[in-house]
């Protein structure tokens, strides 16, 4: 272990580890354990994100067919209706703690950063010959502003590199007695307000003590010019009073979060005058967006895991180094190759059990790629 100081504060570790060619090979099928854990979480998540998105299709279908414009009369409206009118509170939305707030606020959102002590890891790893590895790993420490709390106790060297608890945490604040025109909203719908503009901290504002205004925040500080470890800034922003349109579940002149026949959630908002349609298409393309964002995270475990399982083969041949860097790239082709159409696979089950229709086309491309990854190895160009 190599320091670059010898006081408190170390700001640079630096640790030389080796681990031998048998303790490597234990550590590769340790590995591969947790490799076959990752392939089968990859598969779960998979399924369930197929049946998570056509779940969610079906219901934003359902629910574009089913929507109609909200009667005049509340009391007399019911079922999944599209509103567009004024967003205003009976009770403004305040921090109590700050006093911030007032003006009408339909929501207030107070965001707290803190000056902290963060770590930061580098590693590198070399293989000898013989089959043992050296890994070089750095710890670095740097000082900045975070809007969580960093746990410095489990730094590497958390002597010096204390951060103290914050002093306020990060909240949100909503107006008593919502409404968008003549109907009321329930706390579900009020979370779907999420148009938060920056507002400034007002003279006078009676902060705790030890803050003080500094532009548009209240700073807490020795010197708000040169920041230190503890250190708190503070700044807010609002849902003011303006139009929105929703689509939500009307009953008894209260709107409150759709829930449609497959259990599927609709509770849509947009600041403007918005159509129905507009705001269903809107969601349907962040679901899709969601569900290719999935995809690609089960893929990458899969590969990992599948990594992971043949990495054994990798360590094996490691007593000379150039033969690992060899086998490296092979389990990488191996894994690859699997992982490509086994995640088609997953995915056309699902489809199986959700799209039926579509998952035959699926097994196809699976199918299709497999066979290319086949012609594409060496082994086989070569005897072609």
């Amino acid at each position: 272990m190599s320091d670059d100081s010898a006081g408190a504060s170390v700001d640079r570790v630096t640790e030389v580890s080796s681990t031998g060619w048998l303790s490597s090979i234990v550590g590769s099928f340790i590995g591969a354990l947790v490799g076959f854990a990752m392939v089968v979480a990859s598969c779960a998540l998979l399924y369930w994100n197929e049946g998570r998105g056509v779940a969610a299709y079906t219901a934003l279908e359902a629910g574009s067919h089913q929507v109609v414009e909200a009667g005049a009369d509340p009391a007399g409206t019911a079922g999944l209706v599209h509103v567009t009118g004024p967003v205003a509170v009976q009770t403004p939305a305040r921090d109590p703690v700050f006093g911030v707030g007032g003006n009408g606020a339909v929501r207030l959102r107070r965001g707290v950063e803190m000056y902290q002590w963060q770590e930061h890891q580098t590693q590198e790893t070399h293989r000898n010959t013989g089959g043992s590895t050296t890994t070089e790993t750095t710890y670095t420490y740097s000082q900045d502003w975070a809007d969580h709390l960093i746990d410095s106790s489990r730094f590497h060297v958390a002597n010096g590199h204390q951060n103290p608890p914050m002093p306020v945490p990060p909240a949100t604040f909503d107006g008593g007695g919502p409404t968008i025109g003549a109907y009321k909203l329930d706390p579900g719908m009020v979370s779907q307000l999420t148009d938060w503009t920056a507002v400034a901290v007002p003279d006078g504002v009676a902060a705790p003590a030890g803050y003080q205004r500094v532009g548009d925040t209240l700073v807490r500080a020795h010197d708000p010019a040169a920041a230190t470890v503890g250190d708190v800034r503070v700044a807010f922003s609002q849902i003011a009073p303006q139009v929105f349109s929703m689509v939500a579940a009307a009953s008894s002149g209260v709107l409150t979060p759709y829930r449609g026949q497959n259990g599927v959630t609709i509770a849509l908002a947009a600041p403007g005058s918005v159509s129905a349609a507009e705001l269903f298409k809107e969601k349907e393309h962040e679901e899709g967006v969601m569900t290719w964002v999935l995809r690609g995270a089960g893929f990458v475990v899969m590969l990992i895991g599948l990594m992971l399982i043949a990495r054994p083969l990798a360590v094996v041949v490691s007593v000379l180094p150039f033969l690992e860097t060899i086998a490296d790239a092979g389990v990488f082709l191996m894994a690859l190759a699997v992982a490509v159409p086994l995640t088609l696979v997953v995915i056309a089950v699902a489809w199986f059990a959700h799209r039926p229709l579509l998952a035959g086309g699926l097994i196809a491309a699976a199918v299709v790629a497999l066979v290319a990854f086949r012609l594409m190895a060496p082994g086989r160009r070569k005897t072609a």
